[in-house]
């Protein structure tokens, strides 16, 4: 027996049900995430196996990045810096902590271009822990060719490694990447409230739109954070051939972010009376605005946003972006697809849900099964689970390193 096992089996752990302590690093602790964390912890407790520290970046009065406070969350910040002109982000001091208090198993964020994503799992795996990444495996921005050269020697690093879709795992399995070591947690956000609670949530929409003076309109919706990548300059671009589909069609363009003002003023210059740009929402309200929309549209890098679309079972138009995000959105079969900046294939999607409603309903009603029955919390929780429990089982030599 291991000291560590040893340490495990204390009576003081027996009495309090704590099983293995798990570590899990992230970046920082966004709220969209607690359900997940949630689960596995519930997961974890419910026969004693494993108990759960998240380390991560939180906000000024400590909470969790968008709200929300949980015992198992403890404050890990990043810093910000350069390496060779390249924007990059430590955690200060975690080697210490991580030598200091030895955790049973560690899962962190899998980012290549972090130089602590390589150190330490070289420095965990010294100490006997077994490391699993967490990672979307996917980058596509203008440093990704060297991600991909280096993809192979990182994540053999890491004793296995949680991905967000099939597309993801292929990669891996592509670079060399055991199969048997890659876990597919589909990522998706909470979205269970929408099958128990859509009337609520769609009279509030419904409060939404009568006080933006938007009642009886045919609403295109796009709630995306305001940044370069998601392209909101697209939407503005392509408004005057969208308007002519149908006279009755009004753009909303839902939060925040470094680009809002710039994108405010030129909806004001396009068409102020057809264009409406909210700002950041309340919690909640994000919900209430896709529950009453007539169409949602995301022209740049998906993000999960387009989970809450289909949930409700709006027609959902995306960029077509690679990734483990947006490969729940099949052309012709969950939603529709355009080539990215291509503004005639923008129209000619938003065209087609408007003059084939009935081919439309099917699509959507796919889409609605699909975030019910598959793309679920629950399941996203139980392959995180699994992911651990492997981990903590080789310890004991059940399941072989790679």
């Amino acid at each position: 027996m291991t000291a560590r096992q040893t340490i495990l089996n204390t009576p003081a752990n027996k009495a309090t049900g704590a099983g293995a302590r798990v570590w899990i690093l992230q970046p920082e602790v966004q709220h969209y995430r607690l359900p997940v964390l949630d689960g596995v912890q519930a997961r974890g407790r419910a026969d004693g196996a494993y108990e759960i520290t998240v380390f991560g970046g939180l906000d000024a009065k400590g909470e969790c990045i968008g709200g929300g406070t949980r015992e198992y969350v403890r404050s890990q910040p990043l810093e910000q810096g350069k390496i060779l002109g390249v924007p990059t982000a430590w955690w200060p001091g975690f080697e210490q902590l991580l030598r200091h208090e030895k955790p049973d198993a560690l899962v962190m964020l899998g980012n290549p271009r972090m130089r602590q994503c390589w150190t330490l799992p070289t420095l965990a795996r010294s100490m006997g822990i077994p490391v699993i990444a967490w990672s979307k495996v996917h980058s596509y921005s203008r440093l990704a060719w060297i991600s991909n050269e280096l993809k192979p020697r990182f994540f053999t690093r890491f004793d296995r490694v949680i991905v967000y879709g099939e597309s993801a795992r292929k990669e891996l399995v592509a670079l060399g990447i055991a199969d048997s070591h890659i876990f597919v947690a589909q990522n998706t956000i909470d979205t269970r409230r929408i099958f128990t609670d859509a009337d609520r949530i769609t009279k509030r929409g419904e409060e939404l739109r009568k006080g933006a003076g938007l009642t009886g309109k045919r609403l295109l919706l796009c709630i995306w954070r305001m940044d370069a990548e998601k392209r909101h300059q697209d939407l503005l671009d392509a408004w005057p051939r969208l308007k002519a589909i149908a006279p009755d069609l009004s753009l909303v363009i839902v939060s925040g972010g470094p680009l809002l003002e710039e994108i405010r003023a030129k909806a004001r210059a396009i068409d102020p009376a057809g264009i409406l740009i909210t700002g950041r929402v309340p919690e909640g309200d994000d919900y209430a605005w896709i529950a009453t929309c007539d169409i949602g549209i995301y022209p740049g890098a998906v993000g999960l946003a387009i989970n809450i679309s289909l949930a409700f079972g709006k027609p959902t138009i995306i960029a077509d972006e690679r990734g483990s995000d947006s490969e729940i959105l099949e052309h012709g079969a969950t939603g529709w697809r355009y080539a990215r900046g291509d503004l005639d294939g923008m129209t000619a999607c938003v065209k087609s849900v408007i003059d084939d409603p009935r081919a439309s309903r099917a699509v959507c009603d796919r889409a609605r099964t699909l975030m019910r029955d598959t793309v679920t919390i629950d399941n996203m929780v139980s392959k995180i689970d699994s992911t651990i429990r492997v981990a903590v089982s080789m310890q004991t030599g059940k399941h072989p390193r790679p």
